[in-house]
């Protein structure tokens, strides 16, 4: 199922508009649908978003970038109780490999 179709309020903000990640990155909106409702979202958010040294990952398009930005907003108004893994950097994420990490912006 699409993000689309599957999070109303992500339909209500596409409007007649086709989802970019359920159009072009299939397996991104599975990932996201898979992560839905878990506090482990954000992580995963975060590591679609920082791109290590060591890949060869060119990043998203700013439109893409626009949906997923609008879907991590959502999950944070749909469920406020998840606090996202983050404290300033990601709590699972080693000392040394943040150093290495870059933005995909």
């Amino acid at each position: 199922m699409s993000l689309k179709n599957s999070i109303k309020e992500f339909k209500a903000f596409l409007g007649d508009k086709e989802s970019l990640l359920d159009k072009s990155y299939p397996r991104v909106t599975e990932i996201i649908q898979l992560h839905w409702g878990y506090k482990e979202f954000y992580l995963c958010i975060q590591k679609l978003l920082v791109v290590e040294k060591e890949q060869n990952r060119q990043g998203f398009p700013l439109e893409v970038l626009q949906e997923i930005y609008k879907l991590q907003e959502i999950h944070e108004n749909v469920f406020p109780k998840l606090k996202p893994l983050l404290n300033g950097n990601l709590e699972t994420t080693s000392r040394s490999s943040r150093s290495h990490s870059q933005m995909l912006i």
